[in-house]
């Protein structure tokens, strides 16, 4: 049963969750959840340790795509600091929880048979979008390195050329189902050259590398200005229920190009298109980062075909740690 009682965040989680309720009823509905996930709940497990998720340590992450007007977030379903062994079980329950469809009893064998084969970091994320009235979830399980083997039985038949084609340098790193639409994506990593593996991965997806490559070469140009840029690339393929073609999605760690937040801002607002109104709110409360830190994580350049490729944009939560971390 869902609560629809007022969240009580504890410590200074307060000041983010003002942002939350600036957005209106998408920012409340996701606040009261993350209540009834326990992230914001003192009775919960509130007193966290430091999450892989974001680069400050916060245990949610807003998450924003351009033209998309649902607000959106990931965030951890218990303390990171804990075995994370039953993290895919505890979100499943979460997403029944809140009225949607968990992974099918293949997809979760599956899961557990790649988290069987290594150690795990964090184990599962839940994301959470709010849009229309309407709360829907996805499952973010993670797949350690030795999972190549089931790749197979996770891609679809256009993908596999590709990925058959790159098996020795790339890894996947986790799958992720959305509950609404059935979709499920493969994130990789890889240490590839962008200029020379983007042009194999847009085959599947029938896209040009040119606007992605594009793209990629304008962030290098102005993250000159504040340092030596480096692109670290990692992608993702979502297999879509209702069509054959997949879509590709790029990524590229904002922090090795940017080095800080206020350069990563400029960027984003700079970007064309739809420039995410959501997130303007929420960077103009974003203290100043630890050094070496930054609330920014990967930038997304997701493939559309001739036009510019969507950007999204994962932010760490504002969050204090606790006072006995700090």
């Amino acid at each position: 049963m869902l609560s629809f009682s007022p969240a009580i965040p504890p410590r200074g989680d307060l000041d983010w969750c003002w942002y939350l309720r600036r957005e209106g009823a998408s920012g409340e509905a996701l606040e009261r959840a993350l209540h009834d996930v326990g992230v914001l709940h003192p009775g919960g497990w509130a007193d966290w340790q430091p999450s892989v998720m974001t680069n400050t340590g916060a245990p949610v992450e807003m998450l924003f795509t351009g033209h998309q007007s649902a607000l959106a977030l990931r965030t951890e379903i218990d303390d990171p600091g804990k075995d994370p062994a039953d993290r895919v079980a505890r979100a499943c329950a979460l997403i029944a929880r809140f009225g949607g469809e968990a992974p099918s009893h293949a997809l979760r064998e599956v899961i557990s048979t790649g988290q069987g084969a290594g150690s795990l970091r964090f184990g599962a994320w839940l994301g959470l979008q709010q849009s229309d009235q309407k709360l829907t979830s996805t499952l973010f399980a993670e797949m350690p390195e030795g999972t190549g083997d089931l790749i197979p039985l996770l891609a679809s038949d256009v993908l596999r050329p590709t990925l058959d084609r790159l098996a020795d340098k790339i890894q996947l790193t986790m799958i992720a189902h959305e509950t609404a639409t059935g979709d499920l994506s493969l994130y990789f990593k890889t240490a590839c050259a962008h200029s020379q593996i983007v042009p194999v991965l847009v085959t599947p997806a029938r896209v040009s590398s040119d606007l992605l490559l594009n793209d990629i070469g304008v962030m290098v140009t102005a993250g000159a200005a504040f340092g030596t840029p480096r692109v670290q690339l990692s992608f993702c393929y979502t297999v879509h229920r209702d069509r054959p073609t997949p879509t590709l999605t790029l990524f590229v760690a904002s922090q090795a190009l940017f080095k800080n937040d206020a350069a990563i801002e400029m960027m984003v607002r700079g970007y064309p298109g739809n420039h995410m109104a959501a997130y303007a709110g929420l960077v103009e409360q974003l203290p100043t980062a630890a050094p070496g830190q930054t609330h920014h994580g990967n930038i997304g350049l997701r493939a559309t075909g001739t036009e510019c490729p969507v950007l999204s944009l994962g932010v760490a939560a504002p969050w204090d740690l606790p006072a006995e971390l700090t």
